[in-house]
């Protein structure tokens, strides 16, 4: 007796269908998306609204044009875009790569980092960190930048008010200061480049010395461990205490008072 083999089941065919209230929720019966206003989608479960986008992602809500990848979990809004990235939110036509967990408003930029918040237009492409007014970080790992500062490599430095560092680590910057350095603490437009551990304020400048001690516009080329207050120089000097106007040249271990030179 031939046994019987039954028939393959159809599979339901694509449906789109819209409640009657205004504006009307369209429903696509095949995937469960919510779909308005000409939004397009291949993933499930998502939620999109004025012509968003999305291919494979699941659980995305998109509004304004936002445009995800194979993403999930996303929050985008203001024609916001992702790539592959888990649990971003963005708005304001923010953009992210691959990255996950990111939080950006107001046109940021992001490549593959990972837990960074950032706002007003800031870039980034490292992990961890906290970006604010246009701020600008490379690979760097735990800044906090705000008000345009921007940080190349460098891990946990502290940027505000245009402030620019290189790859240095551990740095506190404010008012526009520049270091390539690490562990210094600089104050007023202060420049230092490769030393270490040195405070600068009110506009000093040191080039790669260490441990330097500048206030007032003081200027110390690769000196280490001087202290310079009310516009004093040094050259190349090592331990020299320099005060109001005082001037060195290679000298180490001078004390120079009231316009002094030596």
């Amino acid at each position: 007796m031939a046994s019987a083999t039954a028939a393959p089941q159809a599979q339901a065919p694509s449906e789109i269908l819209c409640t009657q209230s205004l504006p009307p929720t369209c429903i696509d019966t095949a995937t469960g998306n919510i779909v308005q206003q000409g939004a397009q989608t291949g993933g499930n479960g998502n939620v999109l609204q004025q012509g968003a986008q999305t291919g494979r992602g699941t659980g995305n809500v998109l509004q304004q044009g936002a445009q995800t990848g194979q993403g999930n979990g996303n929050v985008l809004q203001q024609g916001a875009q992702t790539g592959r990235g888990t649990g971003n939110v963005l708005q304001q036509g923010a953009q992210t790569g691959q990255g996950n967990g990111n939080v950006l408003q107001q046109g940021a930029q992001t490549g593959r980092g990972t837990g960074n918040v950032l706002q007003q237009g800031a870039q980034t492409g490292g992990n961890g960190n906290v970006l604010q007014q246009g701020a600008q970080t490379g690979r760097g790992t735990g800044n906090v930048l705000q008000q345009g500062a921007q940080t190349g490599q460098g891990n946990g430095n502290v940027l505000q008010q245009g402030a620019q560092t290189g790859r240095g680590t551990g740095n506190v910057l404010q008012q526009g200061a520049q270091t390539g350095g690490n562990g210094n603490v600089l104050q007023q437009g202060a420049q230092t480049g490769q030393g270490n551990g040195n405070v600068l304020q009110q506009g000093a400048q040191t080039g790669q010395g260490n441990g330097n001690v500048l206030q007032q516009g003081a200027q110390t080329g690769q000196g280490n461990g001087n202290v310079l207050q009310q516009g004093a120089q040094t050259g190349q000097g090592n331990g020299n205490v320099l005060q109001q106007g005082a001037q060195t040249g290679q000298g180490n271990g001078n004390v120079l008072q009231q316009g002094a030179q030596t």
